[in-house]
């Protein structure tokens, strides 16, 4: 059963990758080969085998070896969290003033590490398959994708804490911590599962406590020096 489901997913990803080809080949006028049409289903085919392999040698692993391979990645990923409190402690008297609106940032920092675990784990399926062809087109797509999702996301949360706390400064400070967040987490959720394979470490530890570490020290920033900001106008 498990060897017919590793062969329909290797199916399904040359599949997948053939449309995408054909559907490039299409538009830039071009015909692929037969030998390129060959070469391209035995390359996926390896990549997933190799896939695979990996993921099975993680579920023989004992939970000792788990925990050794993820303790460094997460005790990196707590000191840039630590970063974030001493990063906003400078704010004490802005939260102190603005603690109804400062009441929004986990969820600014929800979404945005939700977006950036999203482009990690695209990023990483892309790779696995192969079909990661213009690394830095990803990287820009994904910090184009998070600011469009951003806008109406930060201005209807803004609009809603505005009229929750009838501080309209909620408007600007959620809106731009979203936009800031979200570009920050779609950049590093592209960048650090290919940076994680360039040094020989397993992206799938790596990326998604260093996305989220590092979208969290940007949004909680942006977040608090936008109301200390526009602290003058209130």
């Amino acid at each position: 059963m498990q060897q017919r489901r590793r062969e329909l997913y290797i199916r399904l990803e040359q599949l997948n990758a053939l449309v995408e080809l054909l559907r490039q080949r299409a538009e830039a006028h071009q015909h692929i080969t037969r030998e390129e049409f060959q070469r391209i289903l035995q390359e996926i085919e390896e990549r997933v085998l190799t896939l695979s392999e990996d993921a099975e040698a993680v579920e023989r692993a004992k939970v000792t070896e788990l925990a050794r391979r993820r303790a460094l990645v997460l005790l990196i990923t707590a000191l840039i969290e630590l970063g974030v409190a001493f990063a906003i402690a400078p704010f004490e008297k802005t939260i102190a003033k603005f603690a109804a609106v400062y009441a929004f940032a986990p969820l600014v920092s929800a979404v945005s590490g939700n977006h950036g675990l999203q482009t990690a784990a695209i990023v990483i399926r892309a790779m696995a398959v192969g079909t990661l062809k213009d690394k830095a087109k990803a990287i820009v797509r994904e910090m184009l994708v998070g600011a469009l999702c951003s806008i109406p996301i930060g201005l209807s949360v803004g609009v809603i804490a505005a009229v929750v706390t009838q501080q309209w400064v909620a408007i600007p400070a959620i809106s731009l911590a979203m936009l800031a967040a979200m570009l920050t987490a779609g950049f590093m959720g592209a960048v650090f599962p290919q940076v994680a394979k360039a040094l020989g470490l397993d992206p799938a530890i790596v990326a998604g406590p260093a996305e989220t570490a590092a979208q969290d020290l940007v949004g909680y920033t942006t977040f608090l020096t936008i109301l200390t900001l526009l602290n003058k106008f209130v």
